[in-house]
């Protein structure tokens, strides 16, 4: 828990030393809630049941998780393949937080599944009809891509510099691996869904929903980086890229507006829009994901001034967070209908692990950009660091 070696305690904020305490009083409840799983069993920490085996684990930790693990392959595929203006200074931040979405959601996995001794044999199975096993292998096969992608970072603190070399030498090819992978099993999510028509709630069961998955995934990637770059940038005292916020808030709104117009047509072409407006139980909660998550980021996506406050920016990434995070709990946990006298509500232990499982990853992401050059921006001077960012510095090509 105390400060990470070489860097002084007044680095970080004075707010920082209780909250870094309290995310692990809540790590070290998780580990514990997971002792109790493994030694007891499942049903004594959940409340799935046999109506309903897929809970909060599925529609948060493996929905949810691996929507948000698509800031790795989104920004790659911006930074390094399109190259688009000023984004490639966001790739190494993107990675990071891709990797550990997706190791926490690995994690986790292991805690629904048990038995992780037995996790190689999905190795030798063979199933290419299931989208089960597609989201498997390809979630497996991205994971190591995005370690490949992020190990040059650390193999060069470390003084390894051949495999750095290696690596960068096929670097682009690696990128365009991790893209294809993550956009396959982005998709193969939305495909799990699509074969539940009786269970999945009408407004979210549409032909189109591994499409919509893939496009969630997509729009949460510069959405989750407009909340990292200010909050990170904040926190180590460095001076934002005002230029990548504001190209990251102008690609945002169109793929918001794109989504938004997507989702009402689809819902109005399959005949729900009187299921929509009913303003019964799954309604409501279809308006509450539209409005968080599609409407009021695109209002102050669109609002004048927005795309010089950097603290604005972070709110409406902020808010499409939340709206993806909403709609995978929709479809997959809180409207989910099963034919059975059983019924479900998340434990409080299942979410515990869940949010362990978050507190260590912020816990790792503040040790890894504190001890890695994840941001290279100047630091502000300390007497200005709390007052609003100056216009950012000309960016510099950084290689990966």
């Amino acid at each position: 828990m105390g400060m990470v070696k070489g860097m002084e305690a007044t680095d970080a904020p004075r707010w920082w030393r209780p909250v870094q305490f309290l995310l692990w009083v809540i790590v070290l409840a998780a580990v514990v809630t997971t002792v109790v799983r493994f030694a007891t069993g499942i049903a004594t920490i959940a409340n799935v049941n046999q109506a309903y085996p897929w809970g909060w684990w599925v529609g948060f930790d493996m929905l949810t998780r691996i929507a948000l693990g698509g800031v790795g392959f989104t920004m790659a595929a911006a930074g390094e393949i399109f190259d688009f203006r000023g984004l490639r200074h966001l790739v190494r931040a993107a990675l990071l937080l891709g990797l550990l979405w997706y190791l926490t959601y690995a994690a986790v996995l292991v805690v629904e599944l048990g038995r992780p001794w037995m996790i190689w044999w999905v190795f030798l199975s063979w199933a290419p009809t299931s989208a089960m096993y597609e989201v498997a292998l390809c979630a497996v096969a991205y994971t190591t891509v995005l370690v490949l992608e992020f190990s040059p970072l650390v193999l060069t603190k470390l003084g390894y510099t051949r495999p750095v070399r290696r690596i960068n030498a096929v670097y682009l090819l690696i990128v365009i691996t991790g893209v294809s992978l993550s956009s396959l099993h982005q998709s193969s999510l939305g495909t799990l869904l699509l074969l539940l028509p009786t269970k999945v709630h009408p407004l979210w069961h549409s032909d189109l929903l591994p499409v919509f998955f893939l496009l969630s995934a997509i729009m949460a990637g510069p959405a989750l980086m407009l909340v990292e770059h200010p909050l990170a940038t904040h926190f180590l005292r460095r001076q934002p890229r005002m230029d990548a916020l504001r190209g990251l808030g102008r690609g945002l709104t169109v793929i918001v507006l794109g989504y938004l117009l997507l989702r009402l047509g689809d819902v109005l072409y399959r005949g729900q829009a009187e299921v929509a407006l009913s303003w019964g139980f799954e309604s409501r909660w279809f308006w509450l994901e539209i409005v968080v998550g599609l409407v009021i980021p695109l209002a102050l996506l669109l609002a004048p001034g927005t795309d010089q406050n950097k603290w604005a920016l972070c709110a409406a990434g902020a808010f499409v967070v939340a709206g993806v995070a909403l709609n995978r709990l929709n479809a997959a946990v809180i409207t989910m209908k099963v034919h059975s006298w059983e019924w479900y509500q998340p434990a409080t232990t299942e979410v515990l692990i869940s949010v362990g499982a978050l507190a260590a990853m912020v816990l790792a992401y503040v040790y890894l950009v504190r001890w890695l050059p994840i941001h290279e921006e100047p630091r502000l001077p300390r007497e200005t660091a709390a007052r609003p960012e100056p216009a950012a510095a000309r960016p510099v090509r950084v290689a990966p």
